[in-house]
């Protein structure tokens, strides 16, 4: 069988490629890894969020989460607030610096992702896009059962 019709091998080529994208557009020059943007991306959609919750967005363990939140503290990018209800609990969200590098990361990966994928039209980004966001829902449907 050719691996063309795997899609898990598709989308871990495509990842690949993404991956790289990120890295030359934002990894290297800032010291920003693809977690804890991840991690500033969620915060920001999500002010007031916890570690559980982060944890669980994005596949970790609650003692890896701890030290990726460790990371983006220690860089000024994410403030703890503790929880008035459950004292174990903090919330998150994103110090002005934090915005500004998540605005800034953000854009340099679109302008990056642009040149990556001249060899798609627009509409076809578009489609793109929309289908990768129903294979990822597709994750949340199959841990529902």
């Amino acid at each position: 069988m050719e691996l063309k019709s795997v899609l898990g091998y598709q989308l871990a080529q495509a990842s690949l490629a993404a991956g790289h994208v990120y890295d030359a557009a934002v990894g290297k020059k800032t010291g920003l890894h693809r977690v804890e943007y991840s991690i500033l991306m969620l915060v920001r959609a999500n002010p007031g969020c916890t570690a559980a919750s982060l944890a669980k967005a994005i596949d970790v363990s609650s003692p890896n989460i701890a030290l990726w939140l460790e990371r983006v503290t220690g860089k000024g990018l994410v403030e703890r607030t503790p929880s008035a209800a459950d004292r174990r609990s903090n919330h998150l969200r994103l110090t002005v610096l934090g915005e500004q590098t998540a605005v800034q990361a953000t854009r340099a990966i679109l302008k990056a992702e642009e040149a990556s994928l001249n060899g798609l039209s627009v509409g076809e980004r578009v489609i793109l896009a929309e289908l990768l966001h129903k294979v990822a829902g597709c994750r949340s449907a199959i841990e529902a059962d």
